[in-house]
């Protein structure tokens, strides 16, 4: 039994070296004091009680629940609409910003420019005389027959896909 005249620790010290493991003041106390020992010997058998808890699992249709709740509830396609032309807008200004302050890409960026405009006409004329040639040698109806086949049969193959999710949806 302990004299009267030692007072018990304080909690906080006796279950800090409790956990350290150190066998300070606290410890040699509680080993004498039978309150002391009563606290730690309750405080194990909680601590143990609290190791057997286990969290619960969640339902197995959460997830289920949840996608059939975000599908009936899609975000407002004017809040999807400003993103896209806020997004679009930043870009815009930050590319806009990398080709005034640096004179090589403005310089860079005007040489391009004319190179379209001058290529550019060369190029669709290319482009209007091959067309003609095709039509001329009767390969582009047959070019436009075959595409027309290639896209009903596309299309016929969505069709019976069904309506899968659109990309807003997904």
């Amino acid at each position: 039994m302990m004299p009267t005249s030692i007072e018990c620790p304080d909690l906080e010290v006796l279950f800090t070296e409790m956990e350290s493991g150190e066998h300070g003041p606290a410890m040699e106390h509680a080993k004498l004091c039978p309150l002391c020992t009563a606290i730690i010997e309750e405080h194990r058998l909680l601590e143990k009680d609290l190791y057997r808890l286990a969290d619960p699992l969640p339902p197995p249709d959460l997830v289920h629940k949840v996608m059939a709740r975000v599908a009936t509830e899609p975000p407002p396609l004017r809040s999807e609409l400003w993103t896209g032309l806020s997004i679009l807008a930043v870009s815009l200004l930050a590319g806009l910003g990398v080709l005034l302050t640096s004179d090589k890409a403005l310089s860079g960026a005007g040489t391009g420019l004319a190179r379209f405009l001058v290529d550019g006409r060369a190029f669709i004329e290319a482009l209007l005389s091959g067309a003609h040639a095709l039509w001329n040698t009767a390969a582009g109806p047959v070019a436009a027959l075959l595409a027309a086949l290639l896209f009903s049969t596309l299309f016929g193959i969505k069709r019976l896909a069904g309506n899968g999710p659109t990309p807003s949806e997904a």
